[in-house]
Parts: structure tokens; C-alpha cells; sequence
């Protein structure tokens, strides 16, 4: 080749292209080095406890294991009552999103609010609040008492699993169903009230298709949550009769002692989740953007449908509202409220918690933003795919449970021998790890809205490094961030998984202290843990996430 034809390849546009690609590739070396490690970093511990557990419960003989009545007991009765749990929710939710949406009355951003509060509710807390209104001697039972009705209404068993499945799953169902709603326009309204499409019809013709992907999305969704339960089928279970797969894995630690069938145990429900989670990412297909609640025109409904509609309302608002309620009610006037604040364990429990929750909210975002921005660095040496599939790595931590995660990692430290601070550590761990798919989905689309919009002026301008967060990024990112931290920390003040195979008496939180409390039958105890706990998750929830928006 000529002189000439080498000066002409390297000033064609291929190689300049090329010089500033591989330029800017060293450029963000170090950034992409940083989020490759924290990947790396998560990757290697979920695949040493995996290992781990595959050790253990790879030597049971499958074959013989599925002729267990047991086993396939469990199995049964971890899919017929997630099954019936989805399907519950996601009608009821359907039939309450309709009523919110064109019911006005006064006060209905509260409701919004107060369905936004279930999400981040410790599920001890709300167990602790069904059964006061729905137990044996909870209100309803107090009120039949009081008009001579008999009541035998029994809150253990798979009564109760669905009861506290719906307190948290309705609220769920129904946003979603909102979201649905809301993206109808309004002149597809206008015409079908023009053309005489009302009621059933406008139903089945303008509301249906659009909830057809959207309702099947939220029943897989929710069937993988109500698969996951622990707290709740450990509390309410009551007996053998009502144990899923988690609760199962629990028990042979605890009651048995047989690491080997639990290790078992925990890959058969690894595999569930992961078919579960390969199965919903079929139906979660990107959302349009909802037309704003002023630009809707809803037409004239007739009486019968308000009147049913709003009944609807009293109904979904007092199934809700009432646990709550009551929790704060009962724990206040218990009796032993300024007593129980003289006891240690309350206070160590407290003071635990407080520990826990922050520290893991805190390396949940940092978990995420350095994926995040791994993930927008590839994107900008043109390595758009591998920016996905490290989104979606994020992601797959839903399809491995907490308590599979925090029996490897026990497994792993069984022969170790340690100490308060690395079973304190192990925990914020898990915790954050909990709430990273959650946080990534939160500031996923704020990142890239500001990268988009504000990168091109930085690279202009030279502005980089630390320079860049503080005065470009940091402002408009507050407010995301703010709530990734508070709902982060609020999910890990409120878990109970880690600390349930971790925790002992000198190493415990609110939410170990109440389960305790509520198996040794102190309700009058676990009415004031409950209410700490509630009154706490609510302030760290709202104050700091408003803080962060102001």
C-alpha cells in the first residue's frame, strides 16, 4: 500500500469514527471498570450462594424426592394459593380501579396515597392489623359478640393467607389498572358516548383491549409475589396443612435441622421463580405516556352504576384503611405502651433497625447508579445490547428470592465463625440487594432523560468528573434519588427474610422482635412493636422523600 493510501484510511471516516470511539472508550475506562466490578461483585455472590446451596442439596435423589407426599403437598399449595391470591387481586383490582377512576369525592389523593403506603408496609405490620380486625378476638368478632352473633370466622390457614395477599395486591392491581385507564383518549371517549357505547359495551369494546396484556402482566406479577411469601404463610399458616416452599425452607433450618432438604427446598423454588420471572418478562412491554387527568372527559354514568361504584369505594377504602387503623389504635391504648419503652429489647430492636435500613438503602442506590451508569457508558462506545442485558441483570435478582440468597450466604458461614457485625453485615446486604431491581427501575428513567438532554452540553463545555454531578447532575436528580433511598430503606426496615435465619438476641430488629411477640401470643407487646414499626416505615417513607423533592 502507498503512502498515499494510507494518509487517504486515515483520514476517511471510518478511522475517525474509530479514533474517537477508542478515544473516548479510555476516556470512560475507569467508569465502565467501576460498574464491571460492582457487577462482577454481585454476580460472584449470588453464584457462590447458588453454589452453595447446590452442594447441599444436590446430594438428595430427585427422583425419590418427588414421591414425597410432602413435597408434593407443598408444591400444591404454593401455586393454589399464589393462583387464587393473583386472580382475587387482580379482579377486585379491576373493579376498584374503575370506581377511583370515575368516582369524584373529596379527599381522593389520600386514597391514592394511602395505596401507595401498602407497597413499602412491613408485612408483619399489616398481619398484625388483619388480625385484629378479622382474628378471634379482633373487632368484627367483638361486634357479632356484642349483637349476639356467633362468630367463627378462623384468620389461620389459607382464610388468612388470602386475606393479607389482597391487603397488599389490591392496591397493586389497581394502579396498574389506572395506568390502563388513564391512556384512553378522550375522543375515543367522545365518540363512544356519541355513538351510545356505554356501560358493558364500552367495557368489552374500549376498556378490555387495553387491559387484556395489562391484566395478565399484573396476575403474573402478583402470582410471583404471593409465591415468594414467607411472613405471611409463616404467621398465618397455622399448621403443615398451609406451608409453601419458603416457609418449608425455613422450617428445616429451624424445626429440623436438615440443610441438605432445605438447600433442596431452595433450588425447587429458585427454578420456579426464575420460570416465573423468564414468563413475566413476556407481558411487561413498555407503556405509552397517560394523558393528563385534566384533558379527560368522562361521560354521564347512570345512578344504579354510581351508586354501586361508590360502595365499591367505602368497601375497598375500609379494607385498607381498617388494619392500619387499628394497628395505631391498639399499640397507643394497648396499655403497655410507655411500659414497653422501658424494655431493652425494644430499644435494641430500634436501634437495629435504624442501622440496618439506611445502610442498606444507601448501597441499594449506590448498587444501581453504578449500573446505571455502566449502563449509559456502553451506550456511549456504541455497545447499546450489553447496556440492556446489564439492566436486565439487575432485573433477574426478582427471579432469585431473598431467603434462597440469605440461605447460601448462611450456608457459606456456617463453618465460619462470626460475630455481630458480619451477621450485620450479611443482613444489609440482603436487604439491599432486595431493593435493587425496585431502585433501578425508579431512576432508570430520570438518568437517562437527563443524560440525553444534558451530556451533549457537557462534552461541549469539558465538564466531567465530579464537577458534572455536583452542578448539573446532583440537582436534577434529588428528587429520584430521595425516593430510591426512601423506599430502599423503608423495604429494609420492614424485611423480615434475612434477619429471620440471621438474627439471634443480641442481633435482632422490629420486625424479628414483633414475629416473636405475635408466636409467644404477647399481643399487648406486639401491638406497640407494630405501631413503632408502622409510625416509622410511614415517617422514614414521606420525609425523606420530601424532603428530597423540596
Amino acid at each position: 500500500m502507498q503512502n498515499s493510501d494510507l494518509r487517504f484510511f486515515s483520514s476517511s471516516p471510518t478511522a475517525y469514527r474509530f479514533r474517537r470511539l477508542f478515544a473516548r472508550t479510555q476516556q470512560l475506562l475507569p467508569k465502565i471498570l467501576i460498574g464491571c466490578a460492582v457487577l462482577l461483585a454481585i454476580v460472584a455472590l449470588y453464584f457462590s450462594a447458588l453454589h452453595a446451596i447446590l452442594h447441599y442439596g444436590g446430594t438428595q435423589d430427585w427422583r425419590s424426592a418427588w414421591q414425597d407426599p410432602y413435597l408434593r403437598h407443598i408444591l400444591f399449595f404454593s401455586f393454589w394459593q399464589a393462583s387464587l391470591s393473583a386472580l382475587l387481586s387482580v379482579g377486585l383490582g379491576a373493579i376498584f380501579a374503575r370506581a377511583l377512576f370515575y368516582q369524584h369525592f373529596p379527599f381522593k389523593h389520600l386514597v391514592n396515597k394511602l395505596f401507595s403506603v401498602t407497597f413499602v408496609l412491613p408485612v408483619l405490620v399489616a398481619i398484625f392489623g388483619i388480625m385484629g380486625i378479622y382474628g378471634h378476638n379482633g373487632v368484627l368478632a367483638q361486634l357479632a359478640h356484642w349483637l349476639g352473633v356467633e362468630w367463627r370466622w378462623d384468620i389461620y390457614g389459607l382464610t388468612g393467607i388470602l386475606l393479607a395477599h389482597l391487603f397488599f395486591n389490591i392496591p397493586l392491581a389497581t394502579r396498574l389498572f389506572l395506568q390502563g385507564l388513564q391512556r384512553i383518549p378522550t375522543a375515543q371517549r367522545k365518540l363512544a358516548a356519541q355513538l351510545g357505547v356505554q356501560g358493558w359495551d364500552f367495557i368489552r369494546l374500549v376498556e378490555l383491549p387495553l387491559w387484556c396484556n395489562q391484566g395478565i402482566a399484573a396476575f403474573v406479577l402478583i402470582f410471583m409475589l404471593c409465591f415468594t411469601s414467607f411472613a405471611t404463610v409463616l404467621t398465618l399458616g397455622g399448621s403443615p396443612k398451609y406451608t409453601t416452599l419458603e416457609v418449608a425452607i425455613y422450617q428445616s433450618i429451624f424445626f429440623d435441622f436438615d440443610l441438605s432438604q432445605a438447600a433442596f427446598f431452595a433450588l425447587l423454588q429458585f427454578a420456579c421463580c426464575f420460570g416465573l420471572f423468564t414468563l413475566s418478562t413476556f407481558f411487561n412491554k413498555p407503556q405509552t405516556a397517560a394523558p393528563l387527568v385534566d384533558d379527560l372527559w368522562l361521560a354521564k354514568q347512570a345512578k344504579f352504576t354510581q351508586l354501586f361504584q361508590r360502595g365499591v369505594l367505602v368497601l375497598g377504602i375500609t379494607f385498607i384503611a381498617s388494619p392500619l387503623l387499628q394497628t395505631l389504635l391498639a399499640g397507643f391504648f394497648s396499655g403497655v405502651f410507655w411500659q414497653s419503652w422501658q424494655k431493652t429489647e425494644l430499644w435494641r430492636a430500634l436501634g437495629y433497625s435504624l442501622l440496618i435500613a439506611p445502610s442498606a438503602g444507601m448501597l441499594s442506590v449506590l448498587g444501581a447508579l453504578a449500573l446505571l451508569y455502566f449502563s449509559q457508558n456502553l451506550r456511549q462506545i456504541q455497545q447499546a445490547k450489553l447496556a440492556n442485558g446489564i439492566l436486565n441483570a439487575g432485573m433477574v435478582i426478582l427471579a432469585i428470592p431473598t431467603l434462597v440468597l440469605a440461605l447460601g450466604l448462611f450456608l457459606l458461614l456456617k463453618n465460619i465463625e462470626t460475630n455481630t457485625a458480619w451477621l450485620f453485615a450479611v443482613v444489609v446486604l440482603c436487604n439491599a440487594l432486595m431493593a435493587l431491581p425496585f431502585v433501578i427501575r425508579v431512576l432508570s428513567l430520570p438518568l437517562q432523560s437527563q443524560w440525553a438532554e444534558l451530556n451533549p452540553l457537557c462534552e461541549i463545555l469539558g465538564i466531567r468528573g465530579l464537577a458534572r454531578w455536583k452542578v448539573v447532575e446532583w440537582p436534577r436528580l434529588k428528587p429520584p434519588l430521595g425516593y430510591a433511598f426512601a423506599l430502599a430503606s423503608t423495604l429494609s426496615l420492614g424485611d423480615f427474610t434475612a434477619i429471620a435465619l440471621f438474627g439471634d438476641d443480641s442481633f435482632t430488629s422490629l420486625p424479628q422482635l414483633l414475629y416473636q411477640q405475635l408466636a409467644r401470643y404477647q399481643m399487648a407487646q406486639a401491638s406497640v412493636t407494630a405501631w413503632v414499626l408502622l409510625v416509622l416505615c410511614g415517617v422514614t417513607f414521606y420525609l425523606v422523600k420530601d424532603n428530597a423533592q423540596s
